[in-house]
């Protein structure tokens, strides 16, 4: 599980994540019942103004082409897999 609240069950939902949050906020946000993408909704609405949105790859704006493409992200992951020592938490 990833994220404070364990939202997120896989890397490639993280970096989703990352690639569409300001890109094509509906992929990876929930939607109130009027329709509207509820983005940040897992923050107070006090601390949502402290999310990063000047910094690579943070900047992009709706309709922009996300930072990442699907071969960045299966790099990335599959990276990020070799950073391993094998141990596995048993269930």
């Amino acid at each position: 599980m990833f994220f404070h609240n364990g939202v997120f069950t896989s890397l490639g939902q993280v970096l989703d994540f990352y690639s569409f949050r300001d890109t094509k906020p509906e992929k990876v946000y929930p939607r109130a019942a009027d329709g509207t993408v509820l983005k940040y909704n897992d923050l107070p609405e006090k601390y949502r103004g402290n999310v990063d949105v000047s910094d690579p790859p943070f900047e992009r704006h709706l309709g922009d082409k996300p930072a990442m493409t699907a071969q960045d992200e299966a790099d990335i992951i599959a990276f990020l897999r070799t950073l391993t020592d094998g141990y596995r938490q048993e269930p």
